[in-house]
């Protein structure tokens, strides 16, 4: 009786320790990043969540499973990331367009990567000692604070709680291998990198299970199945950033790669001066810098694997791995932080060993670098809540790359103060050109043209959306800003209170207002019946999900035959879309 009193005593001592560890590690996650809940949407998040139609309704979730194009609200930019965009649909529709409540699943994300790791991490080890050391660290390194404060880089934490649920089922179901294999999908709907995992597992299996390659073929297969189906489906987009319309050739991406290698190593040990856009350069054959990485990375790496156990050398390899894709298909950001996040779950492995074999003053300083890691994360969480201030300090530490300057250049443009916006748009169209996206020379083009239009400079306004239309014909903030603006060059002999109001209804659509543009361009075409007022009036109640008004205006042009072929399209397209919401509604009306 008093063993069994015993053992159930053991049992009780060891469940009250787990909840501890578990609570002290959702505690770290949220004194660490429990700020960014009061931040907003950056950068993609504009036209993957902002200004995408497409996670606007639960009746068109299934499209996000079998188009790419339903990534972006552009028409270019394709991804295949269907559990990302279904979970930015699940939060529109529960809260619309809020961003705490996005920013709220990424920190809940992390949390439950956080806690899957520290399992994982006990199960392999075998000694919770090493495994709470390095979830304590995952959870709060500032290098992890983009993850968790850029809803659109929920991809990585997401894609990170299916491979680390996909590692654990191989672990745990050994005979049978598709459990494994579900999960690895989900993990491949999230982001591509997740087919590391397959030679991941087979080398896990080669080195502590000990099979042959025979009987990790017979195991691993269903995985494999997975990955080669994966591969069919994005077998298109695959094929245009690497083979048809690459960044830049895959020569210039490896040189340039392996010197981010090295910087990657200095911002997981020494994360300071972190940035959502870093200072970095383009390598080449000439480039010093370059052979200097190489001879870095393998002295290093030659020193690692002859002082580390297996275990820890299998955790480096994760996060070599999980680098991999990144270095080998070339992307428009050369460098960035959230690539490092499960890296970085590696990266604590060995930080951890390190402490629990090193002496007890060694112990106590880690226990102060924690401390340090914890205020470094508190301080970034204050720049991401914060558009304005995070890319002000982006610009001040990396003045030399474009984006900096284009977002600062729009907080100049809210403000008021357009000669400083134009300023910094000029200098993000020079200082790099080439490190300027498709979407970013779009943005760029139009916000210019709203600036100039903004300070009555018609005619270099209507050029700079021009330039922006050449990127995307489709862009509908453009396209409804010329046709304004070339409304009121036809107008010259109009009457005097018609051109007020029309020139006030452009401004307020430039500024967002709206319903303030449907007031005053329906006073104006009260006053003089002009087609290009008509279809901007028209434009403004497209904007606002007034569909029958628009389709109204689009009607009476048409029979009244001043309609345009752009007027013309426009209806087609609103009873496209009418027909379209009857169907996904059961013949009700949106």
């Amino acid at each position: 009786m008093a063993d069994d009193d015993s053992t159930k005593d053991g049992q009780w001592t060891s469940r009250n320790r787990s909840i501890l560890e578990l609570g002290g590690l959702v505690v770290l996650c949220l004194v660490a990043h429990g700020r960014v809940i009061d931040g907003g949407f950056h950068y993609d998040d504009l036209h993957s969540i902002v200004d995408n139609p497409h996670i606007r309704s639960l009746s068109l979730v299934p499209t996000l499973f079998t188009d790419p194009g339903t990534f972006s609200g552009l028409d270019f930019g394709e991804m295949f990331r269907p559990l990302i965009m279904l979970s930015y649909s699940l939060t529109f529709a529960v809260s619309g367009l809020e961003p705490m409540a996005f920013l709220l699943t990424n920190l809940l994300l992390h949390v439950g990567v956080v806690v899957l790791g520290f399992i994982v991490f006990c199960h392999v080890w075998h000694d919770r000692r090493p495994a709470i050391v390095a979830a304590a660290l995952f959870a709060v390194h500032p290098i992890n604070v983009e993850t968790v404060a850029y809803v659109s880089s929920r991809s990585e934490s997401f894609c990170g709680l299916f491979m680390l649920a996909a590692f654990l089922a191989h672990l745990k179901i050994r005979e049978s291998a598709w459990p494994c294999a579900l999960i690895l999908l989900f993990a491949l709907m999230c982001k591509s990198i997740a087919i590391v995992l397959v030679p991941l597992l087979w080398i896990h299996d080669g080195m502590f299970v000990r099979d042959t390659w025979q009987e990790r073929g017979r195991r691993l297969w269903p995985l494999g199945l997975v990955v080669v189906g994966y591969l069919w489906v994005v077998a298109g987009l695959l094929s245009t950033a690497v083979l048809d319309a690459p960044v830049r050739p895959l020569t210039v991406q490896l040189m340039t790669q392996v010197k981010a290698l090295v910087y990657y190593a200095h911002l997981l040990t020494i994360p300071w001066g972190l940035s959502v856009e870093h200072q970095f350069s383009l390598g080449s054959g000439e480039d010093l810098a370059v052979w200097l990485s190489l001879i870095a990375l393998f002295s290093s790496g030659a020193v690692i694997l002859r002082c580390s156990g297996p275990k820890t050398r299998w955790w480096l390899l994760w996060s070599g791995l999980i680098l991999l894709p990144t270095l080998i298909v070339p992307l428009n950001v050369l460098v960035n932080e959230h690539r490092l996040y499960l890296v970085s779950l590696g990266l604590t492995i060995l930080l951890a060993s390190l402490v629990l074999t090193s002496r007890v003053v060694i112990r106590g300083a880690s226990t102060l670098a924690l401390l340090v890691l914890i205020l470094l994360s508190f301080q970034r969480t204050a720049t991401w809540a914060d558009s304005t201030q995070l890319w002000q300090d982006a610009l001040d530490r990396g003045p030399l790359m474009p984006r900096p300057h284009l977002f600062v250049g729009d907080a100049h443009f809210v403000a008021g103060q357009h000669g400083l916006a134009l300023e910094r748009y000029a200098a993000a169209l020079t200082v790099n050109p080439r490190q300027l996206s498709a979407a970013d020379q779009l943005v760029l083009h139009n916000n210019r043209g709203a600036t100039l239009l903004a300070m009555g400079a018609f005619d270099e306004a209507g050029q700079a959306f021009e330039q922006a239309l050449r990127i995307d014909p489709t862009y509908g903030p453009a396209l409804e800003s010329l046709q304004g603006i070339r409304a009121l060059q036809k107008s010259s002999t109009g009457a005097e209170t018609a051109a007020a109001s029309r020139r006030a209804g452009l401004a307020s659509l430039v500024a967002g207002d709206v319903h303030a543009a449907i007031q005053h361009l329906s006073h104006s075409v009260g006053i003089e019946n002009d087609t290009g007022t008509w279809m901007a009036l028209a434009g403004a109640h497209e904007r606002l999900e007034q569909w029958a008004e628009a389709a109204r205006i689009y009607q009476m042009l048409s029979t009244s035959n001043q309609a345009s072929e752009r007027a013309l399209e426009r209806l087609a397209a609103i009873e496209s879309k009418s027909i379209e919401y009857r169907r996904a509604s059961g013949g009700g009306t949106k």
